[in-house]
């Protein structure tokens, strides 16, 4: 009963809470981005399942977005001209190189994202930017009808391997 009295502002001050702890981890490993980009403070965060904490920062022409729980890190961005169209790290690297998406090193720590990005950003802005984006784009939806190939063959495999059972 306690627990229902006090959820309409447990839940948000946890979720600040969890959000502001992967702040101050993004400052620390990406402070390039945060020193000189700007942090998106949601004045009613929304509480996300299990450990879940996200943060989203603006530089330049890319909105950043940091996701982390369960053990997981993920890290898209999006063109900050079109914020709802967003993309995967791995799916930008592999279009941004012209690889497949499962040639791309996975990154699991907000140290390697930010070596990685240190190194690429300039890259990362040009093709977000809204003179080169449209372009860009084509290469992004490419990479990902590859990737969900791939995961539809999985899946496929896995089925077939289960059956058997």
């Amino acid at each position: 009963t306690n627990r229902s009295l006090f959820a309409w502002w447990l839940g948000p001050w946890l979720q600040r809470r969890a959000n502001r702890a992967l702040l101050d981890e993004v400052q620390a490993n990406l402070y390039f981005l945060y020193s000189e980009g700007q942090p998106i403070e949601e004045k009613w965060p929304r509480a996300l399942p299990f450990d879940y904490a996200s943060v989203y920062i603006v530089f330049e022409d890319l909105r950043f977005c940091f996701t982390r729980g369960r053990g997981e890190l993920n890290v898209s961005v999006a063109p900050r001209h079109a914020p709802d169209e967003s993309y995967q790290l791995a799916v930008i690297l592999a279009a941004l190189d012209s690889i497949d998406v499962t040639q791309v090193t996975q990154l699991n720590n907000l140290s390697e994202v930010g070596d990685l990005l240190r190194a690429r950003l300039a890259d990362f802005n040009i093709a977000f930017s809204e003179l080169q984006y449209p372009e860009f784009k084509r290469k992004l939806v490419t990479v990902k009808e590859s990737e969900r190939t791939l995961i539809r063959q999985a899946e496929w495999e896995l089925n077939k391997h289960l059956q058997k059972f």
